[in-house]
């Protein structure tokens, strides 16, 4: 969940975040910015190891992707140090510590060097962390890349999350970003095209999201 590896793959697309534990989805303004709000929702139970938190990122994905190795394109688990670096920024190690980030995994499936499914998860102590860690990952994340198509979609089953396509003439890529409880996550779809992305990455975000 690097924040260079989030405005690479979304093109520096804008996201509007905000916290979902489950419960009622968030009010917005009129500027789409998040208002607070209140659930009587149980909170989310986070993993308890670097192994637990790994099944929940076992999806079914459509026939003919294939679970990468976790030594491709720097996947697989994450601990402080790796989130630290892939962050990128001088700050990163006070954010983290600030935000009480506790680990982190990342899956990819792929059927073609251009057509990629990846999972992000960092989990933090609590949604607080979460929340404000994504925040900052998508606070720079609104500048128009020349050439670039960049819409925003609703996610209707996810309460507070996120969509944004974004293609230009070679590439595509689908995102759907969401907070669940101590859970920040963001679902990624790529391929060289933009038809099917959508439906994609929302049916594959609602199922990482009940996996949480």
């Amino acid at each position: 969940m690097a924040r260079r590896r989030w405005a690479a793959v979304a093109v520096l697309a804008t996201i509007t975040l905000a916290a979902c534990t489950g419960g009622a989805k968030p009010r917005t303004s009129a500027k789409g910015q998040v208002e607070e709000t209140t659930t009587t929702t149980a909170a989310v139970k986070g993993a308890r190891t670097i192994e637990q938190l790994s099944l929940a990122l076992d999806m079914d994905v459509p026939s003919g992707y294939a679970r990468q190795p976790d030594s491709v394109d720097d996947t697989g688990p994450s601990d402080l140090e790796k989130a630290v670096a892939d962050d990128g920024e001088d700050d990163a190690r006070d954010v983290f510590t600030r935000d009480r980030f506790v680990r982190g995994y990342q899956r990819e499936w792929a059927r073609s060097e251009d057509d990629q499914i990846v999972s992000y998860v960092y989990q933090f102590a609590d949604n607080a962390g979460a929340v404000d860690y994504t925040k900052r990952v998508t606070a720079d994340a609104g500048a128009q890349t020349a050439g670039a198509t960049i819409t925003p979609f609703t996610v209707g089953d996810i309460a507070g999350a996120a969509g944004v396509n974004t293609s230009d003439p070679t590439f595509a890529t689908s995102t759907v970003t969401f907070v669940k409880g101590p859970y920040s996550v963001q679902v990624v779809v790529n391929s060289t095209k933009p038809d099917g992305l959508q439906s994609l990455v929302t049916s594959l975000a609602e199922e990482q999201y009940s996996r949480l």
